[in-house]
This record gives structure tokens, sequence and C-alpha cells, in this order.
């Protein structure tokens, strides 16, 4: 991850009470940054994430972290409502779950991720997929079942102790 590309998005609102404590993934379910990126900044689309990753490892800052994106819809982690007050949400360009996540996506997912858990004292079962959070249970499925889990979450828990015990 070089550097984030700005592309904002018109589609957040204030968060209330200025908390980060969670990250969700999510996939888009189209083939390529831009078109994503043409929905967030469509007037009637009204969703948003904060991040958005290309299959090149391009990372694109659609909405302010200050600021609530509308990535989670209906959705609870760990029984507490409202996720999008709380979260931080990352899009991951996927076709579909038979076009695998590739290394310089995945790489930059890591290194967001590390960054985001590292300021915010996110805790690795508070990094979850759009999948584990809404509501009713089964209404979404990303990022999908080709989703890494057990080598993102163990890469992503080794690098934030290697920052932590740097300090």
């Amino acid at each position: 991850m070089d550097e984030i590309v700005e592309r904002t998005s018109p589609h957040f609102s204030p968060r209330e009470n200025g908390v980060v404590n969670a990250i969700v993934i999510h996939d888009t379910g189209g083939k390529t940054a831009k078109g994503t990126l043409d929905w967030f900044s469509s007037l009637t689309s009204k969703v948003s994430s904060h991040y958005l990753i290309g299959k090149d490892g391009t990372v694109y800052r659609c909405v302010d972290e200050v600021n609530k994106a509308w990535h989670a819809g209906t959705s609870e982690l760990w029984q507490d409502s409202n996720v999008n007050e709380y979260s931080i949400g990352i899009e991951l360009v996927d076709d579909n779950d038979n076009d695998p996540y590739i290394e310089e996506q995945m790489s930059s997912l890591i290194e967001l991720c590390t960054d985001l858990c590292h300021r915010y004292r996110i805790p690795l079962h508070r990094v979850v997929g759009h999948e584990h959070i809404a509501i009713p249970k089964g209404r979404k499925t990303d990022p999908g079942f080709d989703f890494p889990w057990f080598e993102f979450l163990n890469t992503l828990g080794a690098r934030v102790c290697e920052i932590g015990m740097k300090e």
C-alpha cells in the first residue's frame, strides 16, 4: 500500500460518539474498482465504505474515518447493533467467490488493517466480514467462502503485535 487515492463518496453521516472499534470486510461483487467507485459516487446508490481495495492493491479512501460510511446495513456485532456507527468498512474488488483474492490486494488489506487496528486498538475478534454481522443471519455472504480468514487474521495479529513490541 504505497499511497491512498482520495475518491470521496457523498454517502456518509457524522458518527454520533466518535468511537471506532471494529473493521468490516466486504467484497464488491463487481469486476472493477472504477465500477464500484462510480456506484459509491452515484446519488442514487446510498452506499459507501471508508476504503476500497482494487485487485492491483490500490487503496481508495471514499469516506473519512471520522464519519460513518453506509456499508453494513442492518447489522449487529457481539450484540451491539448499528455497526456502521463504530466500524471502518473496507470493500475488496471481487467478481464472485471463484475469483481469488490476489497477493497485491491481500497485502494492501493487511497493511491497512494493521494500521487501523494499531491506531484504534481494535482487537482481532472485531475484524469481521459482512456475513458475520448482517441481520438477519444469511442476508449477506461477503467476503465469501474464498476469503482466507485463517491466514489473514494470523498475519494481521502478528503484525499488530510486532508494532506493539517496538513501542
